[in-house]
């Protein structure tokens, strides 16, 4: 098993590499011959090399540009009904607020960790960017791990006990949330949406936030990540994940 990471600093590549244990294929390596058999876990890399692109590739590049971009993601699965509704129309979103829906607008389509995001409530707050989100109100958001077309991990954000939250509609690190994995109890039908967006976006692994409205009992894919961080019991069931996803 070979390892090429979207940069050689990753430290998720890196705790593979030595969990696996893995061969790290470097970005201006000059001695690696791609061949057939030789099977490449790509790790959030939108690139690869021409010797790459001759192995089997698990992610292949051009289905994680789609997934990281969050306009294309949603595009990828407008027709599936697994994500909130959204528009590329400044007008529209203004039409929603009008409506009293609130607008999630997406000025960062490649950001994460909230990067670019503008929570607007009135028309006048809604901003010049490119996808508009249509806010769902959530009950809790997890984090469902996938890989070889099944789950094998999820996650629950829940905040830190130290962290005095401003907004619960942006849940990430910085705001104050971490991952709890134990004492789970998921809704009904979050590992199938997840592995659904997995399927639908033509990915082999990665990690997938879901949220979970408690009123309508539904789930929502809002993201994929195909790097995500790995430490714990993350990083022994991805191992485990793409040892059996290789063979």
């Amino acid at each position: 098993m070979l390892i090429y990471s979207y940069k050689f600093a990753s430290k998720g590549a890196k705790a593979l590499r030595f969990a696996i244990p893995a061969r790290r294929i470097k970005h201006d390596s000059k001695t690696f011959i791609g061949r057939p058999r030789k099977k490449v876990i790509n790790w959030g890399a939108i690139e690869t090399t021409a010797e790459i692109d001759k192995c089997q590739v698990f992610n292949r590049p051009e289905c994680i540009i789609e997934a990281s971009n969050k306009r294309t993601f949603f595009q990828k699965l407008v027709d599936t009904d697994l994500t909130p509704s959204f528009t590329t129309d400044k007008e529209v979103a203004k039409e929603w607020t009008n409506d009293g829906k609130i607008v999630v607008c997406r000025k960062v389509l490649a950001g994460h960790s909230g990067a670019g995001i503008v929570i607007a409530e009135v028309a006048d707050q809604v901003v010049n960017a490119p996808l508009y989100v249509l806010y769902i109100k959530k009950k809790e958001e997890y984090r469902v791990h996938v890989g070889g077309g099944k789950s094998f991990d999820v996650q629950r954000k829940v905040r830190r006990a130290d962290a005095e939250i401003e907004d619960w509609r942006v849940r990430n690190h910085a705001a104050g949330f971490i991952f709890q994995r134990n004492d789970l109890d998921p809704p009904e039908g979050l590992e199938q949406c997840a592995v659904d967006t997995m399927s639908a976006l033509s990915l082999d692994f990665g990690a997938v936030d879901i949220i979970w409205n408690g009123k309508e009992d539904r789930c929502y894919a809002i993201e994929v990540n195909t790097a995500p961080g790995l430490e714990g019991t993350t990083l022994d069931n991805y191992v485990t994940m793409l040892k059996e996803m290789v063979r």
